[in-house]
């Protein structure tokens, strides 16, 4: 328990200082708005000259009364000390010379530092605040969805308006491309690699778990008769391949469905027939 909690501290105490130097020393200097609350502050400091971390901190102060009330006490007082944390840091760091003024670097190295920071943060459990909150929320009701995709949805927006706050429409584009970089780079951090798993399920109940991959998680299965050697039970084991990433909701619902089942996951790294290739590549 002590071994996981000073983990959880690691990674929000580094998960911190990233971002806080992805806002400062790459995107803030080059007028770069990756959408959020960070393109949201970025702005308003072009435009007020009042410090991004402040408004950091301001901006978040509603967005975590929902995340309260939503995701519990654990939830705020961890994402409240990230916040506090990232916003000083971000302000601190604002007072060094940036480390390039190429707008293209400062967009991919931005993109790449908020991404692996956000990643680090989520992994303890928490998020750094703003759209973090929100695509918390949308993973609690869509759990199928990929948090790098939901994070250009919401975000998107944010960053094309950065364009006419700056007067030129190169500052949405840049915006976007750093959004788009993050957001890859986000899937890698949270999912790792695109390998795919095979899954072995036995169960009591394989009508039930069978049509959700089916109908659900729009995912191939195959039933396979099989005996227990002690028991002598006879049962059905569904057998699937599914993108490692999908692995977290099928095993949630299994769980629910009939606790007592028993799975195997195993690696699955190259899979053809029926155009499973073929969607692997195109996920």
């Amino acid at each position: 328990m002590k071994s996981k909690l000073l983990k959880n501290i690691l990674l929000i105490i580094i998960g911190s200082a990233m971002y806080a130097f992805a806002l400062s020393q790459f995107l803030t200097p080059n007028k770069i708005a990756p959408g959020g609350v960070s393109g949201i502050s970025i702005m308003a400091n072009h435009l007020t000259g009042i410090g991004v971390g402040a408004f950091l901190f301001i901006i978040n102060i509603p967005l975590l009364i929902i995340g309260f009330i939503k995701l519990g006490k654990s939830f705020f007082f961890g994402t409240m000390v990230t916040i506090l944390l990232s916003s000083i840091l971000t302000d601190l760091f604002a007072k060094l010379p940036p480390l390039t003024d190429n707008t293209m670097l400062s967009a991919l190295g931005g993109g790449v530092a908020l991404a692996v920071a956000i990643g680090l943060i989520f992994k303890a459990g928490y998020t750094t605040g703003g759209t973090d909150i929100i695509v918390r929320l949308i993973k609690l009701r869509h759990k199928h969805l990929k948090t790098g995709i939901i994070f250009i949805a919401v975000d998107g927006i944010i960053s094309i308006l950065s364009g006419i706050v700056f007067r030129n429409p190169d500052y949405s584009l840049y915006a976007l491309l750093s959004l788009v970089t993050s957001s890859i780079v986000l899937d890698i951090v949270l999912y790792g690699s695109d390998e795919a798993r095979l899954v072995y399920i036995i169960t009591k109940k394989e009508k039930e778990i069978s049509d959700y991959i089916l109908k659900k998680m729009d995912i191939g299965c195959t039933l396979l008769d099989c005996q227990g050697a002690y028991s002598g039970e006879k049962r059905q084991t569904v057998m699937c391949a599914i993108k490692k990433r999908d692995l977290p909701q099928l095993q949630e619902y299994i769980l629910q469905t009939d606790r007592d089942s028993f799975m195997i996951v195993t690696s699955a790294n190259e899979i053809y027939g029926e155009g499973y290739k073929l969607r692997m590549n195109n996920y």
